[in-house]
């Protein structure tokens, strides 16, 4: 297993490694003040590799539970087929093939993670001369191997261009969208009834396509393009469809498709349970007032928790004019259940500085706040905005050796912190930088890469609202490559801690908490009085503190959550009302009258015991407060039995003398 260490590479990499080390926090305040969790950049794994067998990196997935898995192309007997590695509890599973069944050729595998380790993969293989299928497989949760593959569609052309884009909910359920060409138009007088205009030279004619997932079953495919006739720009990563789900399964599908002009645009809509959404156009036909002829030529989708959509569309410059600026809009759709969710709140431009730019990636949260990355001329940058408000630029992430190349993938993390990836060009060797963003403002960055040196290639990320993230690449020489995996593990999430609304006596001064496991396990929890640590290594959810470490007073109450990782979540303090004394019952004369009374400065005196004896045979009770006048001087004992509300009882012996 690859270290960030300067033992994993040549001699050569020994300062640049540390240089990164010592500088990997970048901070925008103070770090040590800072009180917000840290997620935790872990150390990379080799999946498979170093090896000329080595093909397609296929994608990564992660579900809210941290569990998930990457997909990758290795050659058997000369043939290549899919191989999948599952991620959990922190560390990378040995890969195992998914096609078993499956002697022929495989391509475009990708994969979706659904919770205790569910793994979903499509890839397409042929099935006849000129005709291939796309089939999927599932590792159910607690398996070891997967399950005979099933035809998802058993006709998507010849498979060019396929790519699938895969999507699942926490609890299995999801889609996968995918083009499937209908003709090249590569031998137009062979097309016999097919009479489709070709709208631009190199178009194909081609569906978009999507099938759902049930959690065991693929339903039949359905089309969810809007006219079927007209032939769109050829097939490309940057230009295929896209698929997202939410926590409880809305799901939304992006594609391109053209007008009748010819012009390319993108659009999306909502798939339902049994239906379609109606088909929304997501890139902009105009700016400022006039028309936008050229081609909506990239995108990215990102669906939220809730099933609120953000898409991001790249035009490209007008056909025969001058190369301009590239130019962004980034198109959101409100989570299902908010007033307007059935249409786009409208395009927000955005134009970072350089001409070329790099494939957008996005991510969206609940509220219609997005985080875009992408590359211009040799930098790596994030875009901040939402649905209401335009683009501004957020951070210059660094160099990369990509000037227009593969997206940056950057996921949104809870409460506002991010994950971001993007291949470093940095110091004497190649690797993948990786930068946390925090809530605060802060940020931590780190560099990791595999055994050997050689280019990044087929960087892909993926998060869940849990602030689990898993980035996958491939590195070495283009002849024997090997495949990277790593994680940004989050902390334990927030934990709200509750103690008694009253006034207590120690013995029943029980904290207790919720549970804050996260993916990495193992997580034990200390107890906080006052600041100070109470109890250790706890690992259920309540706890009575030492009786000796509270005394009587209001105590301020915390616990701190550790996983097996070292991370830490610190729960907001709660009051503590601890009453270890008994009332105190005083004497004042004044002449031959007394005056008695009994306090407690915590939970108070229950009057309704208390007993005062004056020591001449006078008695009263069931009052906090009592007056007696002696006939004759002498020396009195005055004996008070008192008792507060929380059961502490005493008997208090006062002498008094009467002149």
């Amino acid at each position: 297993m690859p270290r960030l260490t300067p033992t994993t590479r040549p001699a050569g990499a020994a300062a640049f490694v540390a240089l990164v080390l010592a500088c990997s926090l970048l901070l925008a305040g103070s770090l040590a003040r800072a009180p917000t969790a840290r997620a935790l950049i872990l150390q990379p794994q080799t999946i498979d590799g170093p090896s000329a067998t080595i093909g397609e990196l296929g994608g990564v997935a992660v579900s809210a539970d941290g569990t998930g898995g990457l997909v990758y192309l290795k050659e058997v007997g000369g043939v290549p087929h899919v191989f999948a590695a599952r991620y959990a509890q922190g560390h990378w599973l040995a890969p195992t093939r998914v096609d078993s069944d499956n002697p022929y050729a495989a391509s475009y595998p990708r994969v979706a993670a659904a919770d205790n380790g569910w793994l979903v993969v499509v890839w397409v293989t042929q099935v006849a001369a000129g005709q291939d299928a796309l089939y999927g497989s599932t590792l159910g949760p607690g398996a070891e191997s997967f399950a005979p593959a099933e035809i998802v569609d058993a006709n998507v052309g010849n498979g060019q261009g396929a790519s699938p884009s895969l999507a699942l909910a926490s609890n299995g359920e999801g889609l996968v969208a995918y083009r499937a060409v209908i003709d090249n138009f590569s031998d137009y007088s062979q097309l016999g009834e097919n009479t489709a205009p070709v709208l631009r030279p190199g178009d194909v004619l081609a569906d978009i396509r999507v099938a759902r997932y049930n959690g065991q079953l693929w339903g039949s495919p359905q089309r969810v393009d809007r006219e079927p006739q007209l032939s769109t720009r050829a097939p490309s990563e940057a230009n295929a469809p896209q698929a997202g789900v939410g926590r409880r399964g809305q799901a939304v599908v992006a594609w391109q498709e053209s007008e009748t002009t010819g012009t390319a645009r993108i659009w999306a809509r909502r798939v339902f349970h049994s239906s379609l959404g109606l088909a929304l156009q997501a890139s902009p036909v105009s700016l400022g007032g006039d028309p936008l002829g050229a081609d909506a030529d990239a995108f990215a989708l990102s669906v939220s928790e809730l099933g609120g959509a953000t898409v991001v569309s790249h035009i490209a410059p007008e056909p025969g004019a001058p190369p301009t600026r590239a130019r962004l809009f980034a198109n959101t759709l409100p989570v299902s259940t908010a007033p307007g969710a059935s249409q786009f709140s409208g395009p927000v431009p955005f134009a970072p500085g350089a001409r070329e730019v790099g494939p957008p990636s996005v991510s969206v949260d609940d509220q219609g706040n997005f985080r875009v990355a992408l590359t211009t001329a040799g930098q790596a940058e994030v875009w901040r905005g939402s649905e209401s408000a335009t683009a501004t630029p957020e951070t210059a992430l660094g160099p990369t050796p990509s000037v227009a190349g593969a997206p940056v993938p950057t996921v949104l993390a809870p409460e506002g912190g991010a994950v971001s990836a993007w291949p470093a060009s940095a110091g004497p060797l190649p690797g993948v930088a990786v930068r946390e963003d925090y809530p605060s403002g802060e940020a931590q960055t780190g560099l990791i890469a595999g055994r050997i040196d050689g280019t990044v290639s087929g960087l892909v990320a993926a998060g869940s609202e849990s602030g689990e993230s898993l980035l996958a690449f491939r590195q070495g020489p283009s002849g024997a490559p090997e495949i990277v995996g790593d994680g940004v593990s989050a902390p334990p999430p927030s934990l709200t801690v509750e103690a008694p609304n009253r006034w207590v006596r120690p013995a029943a001064a029980r904290v207790s908490w919720t549970s804050a496991e996260d993916a990495t396990g193992g997580v034990t929890y200390a107890l906080l009085i006052d600041g100070r640590v109470a109890a250790r290594r706890l690992a259920g959810l309540s706890a009575v503190p030492d009786p000796r470490l509270l005394g009587s007073g209001v105590r301020n109450v915390q616990v701190l959550a550790n996983d097996a990782a070292g991370q830490q979540t610190l729960s907001a303090p709660a009051k503590l009302m601890v009453d270890s004394q008994p009332p105190v019952a005083r004497v004042r004369r004044r002449g031959r009258t007394v005056t008695v009374r009994v306090s407690d400065a915590q939970s108070g005196v229950r009057a309704s015991a208390t007993r005062v004896a004056f020591g001449d045979g006078a008695h009263a009770r069931g009052r906090r407060s009592a007056k007696h006048t002696y006939r004759r001087p002498g020396l009195y004992v005055i004996t008070v039995a008192m008792r507060d509300n929380v059961g502490n009882a005493t008997t208090a012996h006062l002498r008094v003398s009467v002149r």
